[in-house]
C-alpha cells in the first residue's frame, strides 16, 4: 500500500509518496504550511510489488517486508 498526493505550491504541482500515513501526513503538513494546497490524495494498494518508473514497470519490490513475502531477500 502506498499514499500519493499532489500538492500546488509556488506555481507548481509537487508529488508526495509515502508508504505509510504518519509519513505521509507529515510531508503534507509540511508542505501546507508552506502555503500548499492539498488537490489531491489516493491510496493504492500494490499487491504486486511494481513501479512504474520514467514509463517503465520495475519489477522488483517496493519494501523490504514486500520482498520477504514475494520470497526475495534483496530489494532491488
Amino acid at each position: 500500500m502506498y499514499l500519493i498526493s499532489q500538492v500546488w505550491s509556488k506555481a507548481k504541482f509537487h508529488t508526495v509518496i509515502s508508504e505509510t500515513e504518519s509519513w505521509h501526513q507529515k510531508a503534507l503538513c509540511r508542505l501546507e504550511a508552506q502555503g500548499g494546497k492539498v488537490v489531491r490524495t489516493e491510496r493504492i494498494d500494490n499487491t504486486l510489488g511494481s513501479v512504474i518508473v520514467n514509463g517503465k514497470r520495475s519489477v522488483w519490490p517496493l519494501t523490504k517486508a514486500e520482498a520477504i513475502e514475494q520470497g526475495s531477500e534483496t530489494n532491488g
